[in-house]
């Protein structure tokens, strides 16, 4: 990885975030089996060895520009509970609809099934972003509308996982004008 002091200079980072970029678009292309050091090289008009510099291997080049992607999708917070998660998850399905986080969505898939470090990568990361979707939940608990013993984390993947399913089975954005449909089927039996 980059040192701390190597990121000070304007130009190296420069640098650093062009090989970044260019990762993230060797990955939509031709996915994680087939991304090679030489290939991210000469898209980002960089050595090998400048990578090398940075970056000890493939996985880990891999880890840090997928992680540039891994951000939380932001979103408005209301006082209304109920629009918060409805909100929450509307930016979730416009965050895997488009750009590159959709475009490498598969790729990430693929190399967590054939690389235990990049798996362990995948499951860290999404544990997190998990984790980040039932704190909306779980402020909806607090607030008096889901009863104590809803699993909030369980209900984050019932939320995300048709958005995902679309997005992966059917190569097709998950409609934002649905989000609302799908928010009251998951929480109907369970919220007051």
């Amino acid at each position: 990885m980059t040192e701390p002091t190597d990121r000070a200079n304007p130009r190296v980072e420069r640098t650093r975030l062009a090989i970044l970029e260019a990762t993230l678009d060797e990955l939509a292309e031709v996915g994680y089996g087939s991304l090679t050091i030489e290939s991210v090289a000469k898209r980002a008009g960089a050595s090998k060895a400048t990578i090398y510099r940075h970056w000890e291997g493939k996985l880990d080049l891999f880890a840090d520009a997928v992680s540039t992607l891994k951000e939380m999708p932001q979103y408005v917070e209301s006082d209304d509970r109920y629009e918060s998660i409805v909100a929450f998850v509307e930016a979730i399905a416009e965050h895997i609809a488009h750009g590159r986080f959709a475009a490498c969505i598969p790729a990430l898939i693929e190399a967590s099934v054939t690389d235990p470090a990049v798996r362990e990568f995948h499951v860290r990361t999404s544990a997190e972003r998990q984790a980040y979707g039932a704190q909306v939940l779980e402020a909806a608990r607090a607030a008096g509308h889901l009863a104590d013993d809803v699993d909030v984390m369980a209900m984050t993947e019932r939320l995300v996982a048709p958005l995902f399913f679309r997005r992966m089975m059917a190569a097709e954005p998950f409609p934002v004008a649905d989000v609302r449909p799908l928010v009251d089927a998951v929480l109907g039996p369970h919220w007051r």
